[in-house]
C-alpha cells in the first residue's frame, strides 16, 4: 500500500477532533481520509506532534514561515513514499540539496505560477527551481494544469487538474425555506469586497459576509444593509440553506491564488444553490455561465449587480441554477471521488521511474 504524508500549512489538530465528532466535513483535508478506502495509507504530520506548547507556535510564528514549518520533521518523512503539499518549499528545497529521490514529491497547486511570476526575481527563480524538483502537480482548474505542463513539459504526465472534491453528506440541500439575503461567505484575503459592497448598496436587500475584519476595512464603509458574519460549520450550511444567491467576488491578479474560493464554490454548489462569480480560470473549471451558476466580469459592480437582480428577481432560474449545480458536483466533485482520483495520481506517479 502507498504511504502518503500530508503536509499543510496550519495546525489541524482541532479540525481533526471536529470532523471526527461529526461537527465539521472534511474538505480541508484534501481527501486525507478517504484515501484508505482506495488502497492509499495516508496522514498527517505537523510540528504540535512533536514540540508542544509554547514551543511549536513559537516556531511557527517567530522562526518558520508556512514553507519552513517542516523542516525540523524533515527526517521522519522518509518512511512514505510520497509527500503532498501546498506548501513545504523548505523541506523540498532541503530534500534537494541532499540529492534524495524519495519520497517523491507532489504539489498540490493554490499559487505556483502567481509565486513564479516572470522568473525576475531570486525568489521566483527560487521557486520555480523547486517545483522543478517535484514529481506531480495537482491542479484545480484546467488553465492551471495548461498552464503548468507548458512551463514543466518534462513533468506534463504527472501534471493533473483533479476538480475540487467536497462532502456531499455534510453540503447538500436543505428543507430550510428561503429568507431574503443574500450570502457571501469566504474568509481568505482573495475576496473582492470593494466590488460586491458598491454593487449590493442601492439592493432592497441584507447581505452577509463573512470576512476578516481587516480585509472589510480595505473596502470602505460597509452599506448599512450588509452585516459582517462568522459562523460555525454547522451555521454556514444553514446560511447557504436559507439564502436567496450565493455570491463569490474574487480579486484575481497574475500574482495572485487563482484558486481562491474554490472550496467554497464546491461548497454552495453542493447545497443546490444559485451562485454568481467572478469569471476566473478556476471558476470556469466548474460553472457554466447561466446552466449551473452566473459568471460576471471581475472588478465589475455594475455587472456584479445586474446578475443578482436578475437572479433575486426569477425564483425558478434560481431553483433552475441550483438543481444544475448540484448535478455537477454529484457527477464531478464528490469527496470521495476526489480522494479515488487522487489514489488513481499518486499510483501513478509512484510508479514513474
Amino acid at each position: 500500500m502507498i504511504k502518503v504524508l500530508y503536509l499543510f500549512n496550519r495546525t489541524k489538530s482541532e479540525s481533526v477532533k471536529n470532523v471526527e465528532h461529526g461537527v465539521e466535513s472534511d474538505n480541508h483535508f484534501s481527501g486525507m481520509f478517504r484515501l484508505n478506502n482506495f488502497g492509499v495509507s495516508a496522514e498527517h504530520m505537523e510540528l504540535e506532534q512533536s514540540f508542544f506548547a509554547p514551543l511549536a507556535p513559537f516556531l511557527r510564528k517567530h522562526l518558520l514561515n508556512i514553507h519552513f514549518a517542516h523542516i525540523p520533521l524533515f527526517f521522519r518523512i522518509f518512511k512514505y513514499d510520497i509527500v503532498f503539499t501546498s506548501t513545504a518549499f523548505g523541506t523540498l528545497l532541503l530534500k534537494t540539496l541532499l540529492f534524495l529521490k524519495k519520497p517523491k514529491w507532489v504539489m498540490f497547486d493554490f499559487n505556483i505560477e502567481g509565486m513564479i511570476g516572470d522568473r525576475k526575481k531570486l525568489r521566483q527563480r527560487l521557486f520555480y527551481r523547486m517545483v522543478s524538483k517535484c514529481d506531480g502537480i495537482v491542479t484545480l482548474s484546467y488553465s492551471a494544469a495548461e498552464t503548468m505542463q507548458r512551463m514543466f513539459p518534462l513533468k506534463a504526465k504527472n501534471i493533473k487538474f483533479i476538480p475540487l472534491g467536497t462532502d456531499l453528506s455534510f453540503f447538500k440541500p436543505l428543507t430550510d425555506p428561503e429568507e431574503d439575503f443574500i450570502f457571501s461567505p469566504g474568509r481568505d484575503p482573495g475576496r473582492d469586497h470593494k466590488t460586491i459592497l458598491k454593487a449590493v448598496t442601492d439592493l432592497p436587500t441584507t447581505v452577509k459576509v463573512t470576512a476578516k475584519t481587516e480585509h472589510l476595512k480595505k473596502a470602505g464603509a460597509l452599506p448599512t444593509n450588509v452585516q459582517q458574519c462568522d459562523f460555525s460549520h454547522v451555521e454556514l450550511c444553514n446560511q447557504y440553506a436559507r439564502a436567496k444567491i450565493i455570491i463569490i467576488p474574487l480579486d484575481i491578479s497574475d500574482t495572485s491564488n487563482d484558486a481562491m474560493g474554490c472550496s467554497t464554490l464546491v461548497e454552495a454548489m453542493a447545497m443546490g444553490k444559485a451562485i454568481i462569480a467572478t469569471n476566473t480560470p478556476t471558476m470556469r473549471s466548474y460553472i457554466t455561465s447561466g446552466v449551473n451558476g452566473i459568471l460576471v466580469p471581475p472588478h465589475d459592480p455594475e455587472a456584479l449587480k445586474k446578475a443578482i437582480e436578475i437572479v433575486l428577481s426569477d425564483e425558478e432560474k434560481r431553483k433552475s441554477l441550483g438543481l444544475a449545480a448540484r448535478a455537477f458536483v454529484e457527477e464531478h466533485c464528490g469527496a470521495d471521488d476526489f480522494a479515488r482520483k487522487l489514489s488513481s495520481f499518486f499510483t501513478a506517479v509512484s510508479n514513474t521511474q
